[in-house]
């Protein structure tokens, strides 16, 4: 078994190692020691590996309810909650009525009837309101066999809060205050995840101060993991709905949005409205952060504000106003040597170019707008400053027509890129636009893998590649990809898939590619 602590890359490798045989696990050997890397893989966030693992798993053990309950998650996550109720269904009919696994198993039922509530909540029809009705039940059964299942009692609260908050004439019969007062009235325990539902219980009574205290002893806890803060996060985000409940519920939320970017598998995605919500609560006093967040908290915030300050210089990419087809970001003309009386974009050669080849539009067909701006400002292309092919540096520097949008400001070159694996782990961020649709920023956390950066850090005009681990999407191909100290751009993002391993590796790995920026800074000025 893998080292805890080892990188997203391991994992991922050592978990397509194991799908290469067949079968497994092996004849005899224990399906536990294969539940303990789906964990793991869970709590990474690694949800792809972990649904086409666990059905493996699931073949040579079909009566094992642990088995079945993570491939339920891995569904849940990958946005299918229907077939994971019935994957959850038939492992409960071979369970043990009221054991540990009958509680896990009807907390993630209501899990995904309450994922398929919230995702139709702005046009409810009679199966939506059905499904609400089953979280209810399948909540209800765990906490009534026994008190102590408070995590189950908690999403009784959240989902009985939400219904009475949308006025729903099928709303649960629940006094949910005062199963929330029941929840706090429990012993308090270290595991992290009672810091979180007495955060909800609290919040439930309308105690906001202490709301923050949990999600401080929440987020400072040494045993969270992105599982932990994503799941929290979504709770608070999409059930409570606490993004509407003004600045100070706010800051909390880009708390955990902070925190979650500093894990391991950590992502977020924004829509412009949360957006401008966040940049906006950025004003929060020093005095005010440390109170709610602790040193550490209000560092990590302050670093996810300048993140959203950065977002703010991403632009879409269209072909007409309406398809987002990639993204690109405002660079400083020093930088390139260039004048220039509109802003300057940098983006991939295969999303703009003059001729319209590699498949991308062509500038004259190209609209620029940046989203994450009040009133969206639109831009054209005025001219095609330089440019290299797909197999060079895939890059386009534009110049818009108009200048920047006020208080817009150029993105930061690094001066250095990171240093490689060998010397010590390395990760990195891209801001783009998810699925080159919605109205939508994705904030990715992602494990560096490699690059070609100098020793001496003296580029060339040879395009210097990074790989790095990450789900990019549609929509992001020319996304800025930043550096984690300080969100100074190191390269251009153009390209995944599996690619061959740099600086003369033997074999293939799933990656993302970007381009330094140096060295398309090098090319350019070398003519």
């Amino acid at each position: 078994m893998l080292d805890e602590h080892c990188t997203d890359e391991a994992l991922i490798a050592y978990t397509r190692a194991l799908l290469a045989e067949y079968p497994w696990p092996p004849a005899g050997e224990s399906s536990r020691t294969a539940a303990a890397l789906l964990d793991r893989l869970r709590r990474r966030r690694q949800f792809a590996p972990l649904a086409e693992l666990a059905d493996r798993v699931a073949r040579r053990a079909p009566q094992d309810a642990r088995v079945r309950r993570l491939q339920a998650q891995a569904l849940i996550e990958t946005g299918q909650p229907s077939a994971a109720i019935d994957v959850i269904q038939a492992a409960l009919r071979k369970v043990e009525a009221r054991s540990g696994e009958w509680a896990e198993l009807h907390g993630l039922l209501g899990r995904a009837c309450k994922q398929i509530f919230i995702d139709a909540r702005k046009a409810l029809d009679a199966a939506d309101l059905a499904a609400l009705q089953n979280a209810v039940r399948a909540y209800r059964k765990p906490w009534e066999a026994d008190p102590a299942n408070t995590w189950h009692a908690i999403n009784l609260v959240a989902v009985a809060a939400c219904a009475e908050r949308m006025q729903l004439r099928r709303a649960p019969r629940l006094d949910y205050r005062a199963l929330a007062r029941s929840i706090l009235a429990t012993p308090p325990t270290a595991d992290p995840w009672d810091a979180a539902t007495r955060a909800e219980a609290h919040l439930a009574l309308g105690e906001l101060d202490e709301v923050e205290e949990q999600i401080r002893r929440f987020l400072a806890h040494d045993a969270i993991d992105a599982f932990a803060v994503a799941s929290t996060l979504r709770q608070f985000e999409q059930v409570w709905e606490l993004g509407r409940c003004g600045e100070r519920s706010r800051v909390l939320l880009d708390a955990m949005r902070a925190r979650l970017l500093g894990l391991p598998g950590g992502r977020c995605d924004l829509s412009v409205r949360e957006l401008l919500q966040s940049q906006q609560a950025g004003a929060a006093p020093n005095a005010r952060l440390e109170a709610i967040l602790g040193v550490d908290g209000t560092r990590s915030y302050r670093w996810w504000q300048a993140g959203l300050r950065s977002a703010s210089s991403v632009a879409s990419i269209r072909a007409g106003l309406d398809e987002r087809i990639g993204t690109g970001f405002l660079v400083a003309p020093a930088e390139f040597g260039v004048a220039a009386e509109g802003a300057l974009l940098l983006t991939n050669f295969h999303v703009v170019n003059a001729q319209g080849s590699a498949g991308a539009l062509r500038a004259e067909d190209a609209a620029i707008v940046f989203e994450a701006v009040e009133a969206a400002p639109h831009y054209g292309v005025k001219r095609i400053v330089w440019s290299s092919p797909v197999d060079r540096h895939d890059a386009a520097l534009i110049e818009l027509d108009g200048p920047p949008p006020a208080g817009l400001e150029a993105l930061t070159i690094a001066r250095r890129l990171p240093v490689r694996p060998e010397d010590g782990p390395s990760r990195v961020y891209l801001i783009g636009h998810t699925g080159g649709g919605g109205l939508e920023f994705s904030f990715q956390d992602n494990e560096l893998l490699d690059h070609e950066g100098p020793r001496d850090n003296l580029f060339g005009a040879a395009p210097c590649r990074l790989h790095y681990r990450a789900p990019t999407e549609k929509g992001n191909s020319g996304s800025p990809v930043f550096n984690a100290a300080d969100w100074k751009v190191i390269a251009l993002h153009h390209a995944g898939g599996i690619l061959s391993r740099l600086n003369g590796k033997p074999d293939t790995y799933p990656a993302n590619e970007g381009i330094a920026l140096l060295s398309i800074i090098s090319a350019m000025r070398a003519g």
